[in-house]
């Protein structure tokens, strides 16, 4: 084998070696692209489900707030009966 052959398949052998390693850094840099949106993807995950829990706490506060109005209501309706009746017994005939 001449000098111009072995450098030749030196060559062929060091850019095999380069091919290989090009193509192993582009599947780590996608496998780690991977990664990163699959922890992004299960952040949303829990910033929803966080949300949801605070959606469901408000919801449950307002229907407590309702009910605590209504029974008001009701109690003011109880108290202006009650004033209606002692104005009709303490009223001059």
């Amino acid at each position: 084998m001449t000098e111009f052959e072995t450098a030749t398949i030196a060559f062929q052998n060091a850019s095999l070696w380069a091919a290989y390693t090009q193509a192993g850094i582009a599947g780590l840099v996608g496998l780690v692209q991977c990664l990163l949106i699959a922890y992004g993807l299960r952040l949303m995950q829990r910033s929803n489900a966080d949300r949801q829990r605070q959606a469901d706490l408000a919801e449950k506060r307002h229907e407590e707030s309702m009910l605590a109005l209504h029974q008001q209501g009701e109690a003011l309706r109880q108290q202006g009966r009650a004033l209606e009746t002692l104005i009709e017994r303490t009223a001059p005939r």
